[in-house]
């Protein structure tokens, strides 16, 4: 066998591997392990706090059940919405938390997600 073979062949060799190794990775892509669709999630600034009143803002991309609550560090948690809603832009009003660390809490179809006050 002459270097010229040795090098086409493993040429080949390299190149079917690459080509094996990226489409298995393209086919698992699309079959598992993609994530889904927001829901909804987080509009503009999310929390804002203006004169002791807390405002949550989410949008809701796709219609389907939302919770929006806020949790304090030792465990206690205030329910601000839990339902079905519609697409659009929704905002909550609510006191602003005096003392302690908080976190406003989204939780969607596939999606979770905490912002802290």
């Amino acid at each position: 066998m002459s270097m010229e073979t040795l090098q086409w062949t493993l040429l080949v060799g390299l190149l079917a591997m690459v080509v094996y190794v990226l489409w298995h990775r393209m086919r698992a892509s699309f079959v598992e392990g993609v994530a889904p669709s927001v829901a909804a999630d987080w509009e503009g600034e999310a929390l804002t706090v203006k004169e002791d009143v807390l405002t949550l803002r989410v949008r809701v991309q796709r219609s389907g059940k939302v919770d929006v609550s806020l949790k304090e560090a030792e465990g206690a948690e205030m329910t601000v919405h839990s339902g079905d809603l519609v697409q659009g832009v929704y905002e909550w009003r609510v006191e602003a938390p005096k003392q302690g660390q908080w976190v406003a809490k989204l939780t969607c179809e596939g999606h979770r997600s905490e912002r802290r006050i």
